[in-house]
């Protein structure tokens, strides 16, 4: 079976002509020629339409596979092989999958998945396992993002199939961020509370027309203490590290002038 194989895909290559060849070749250069201008171009429109800036990063990742398939058919009718032929390299392929391309496979697959299915898109804030940042990049064979300290981190396709993935904001552009405060634990929790309120909507970065949240809860850990947390949403969650800063920095100005501060415990002296 294998010599047969072999001696139908040596025929194959018999049959190439260097006009093929150069065909074949400038066809690949063509298509990564225009997948690049589609995704300069969808990238353009996206941020001169911030209000349209999902729709056209949704079509990047859709854009670029339509253009490769595109591609690979007119590839294949320039080669032009038999039929026996596909089937040989048919197996040819599933020969090599079985021997060590597993992973590559599985990554296609995730990408044809994340593509159909759609747990996140470009733009979208997620966490992927420990990686959490803005999707940037969605291939074939890998899912890139961009975390807050701008780092560039790339996630096999594979790996996303059975990773559980947390999306901030669903193709939308506002996204919920959260606070955390340490407090003594003796602080009057309602005083603490109103702080919090205060340093959400004096944020320059909030979305005012969704609701802000604060919580209290007593905690253990070493010393008992009063934890404070700020919940609201941020109008552009590219915008998420700087409005928790900005939150965090306005709430324990007004804490401290409060003495609600703890001077000692789980979290270090203040």
């Amino acid at each position: 079976m294998n010599l047969i194989l072999a001696q139908q895909t040596v025929n194959w290559l018999e049959q190439l002509t260097f006009t093929k060849v150069v065909e074949s070749a400038l066809v690949i250069i063509g298509v990564m020629i225009a997948v690049g201008f589609l995704e300069k171009c969808l990238e353009t429109l996206a941020s001169i339409a911030p209000r349209s800036r999902f729709f056209f990063k949704t079509l990047i990742p859709i854009g670029r596979f339509s253009v490769w398939l595109l591609g690979g058919i007119w590839l294949v009718n320039i080669i032009a092989p038999t039929k026996d032929t596909i089937i040989a390299l048919t197996a040819s392929f599933g020969i090599a999958v079985g021997f060590g391309s597993q992973d590559l496979v599985k990554n296609l697959i995730g990408g044809l998945i994340i593509l159909t299915d759609r747990p996140y898109q470009l733009g979208d804030r997620v966490q992927i396992g420990s990686a959490y940042g803005e999707i940037d990049h969605i291939g074939l064979r890998s899912t890139k993002m961009t975390n807050a300290d701008d780092t560039r981190i790339t996630i096999p396709n594979g790996e996303i199939l059975t990773a559980q993935i947390w999306n901030s904001n669903g193709g939308v552009p506002d996204a919920q961020a959260s606070v955390d405060l340490y407090l003594d634990a003796a602080a009057d929790p309602y005083e603490a509370m109103s702080i919090g309120y205060e340093a959400a909507y004096s944020s320059p970065y909030l979305l005012a027309a969704k609701p802000v949240v604060c919580l209290v809860t007593d905690q253990v850990q070493q010393w008992p203490y009063l934890r404070l947390r700020i919940k609201g949403y941020v109008y552009d969650h590219r915008f998420e590290p700087r409005f928790q800063s900005d939150i965090t920095a306005r709430a324990k100005c007004e804490l401290r002038k409060k003495g609600m501060l703890p001077t000692m415990g789980p979290m270090g002296s203040t």
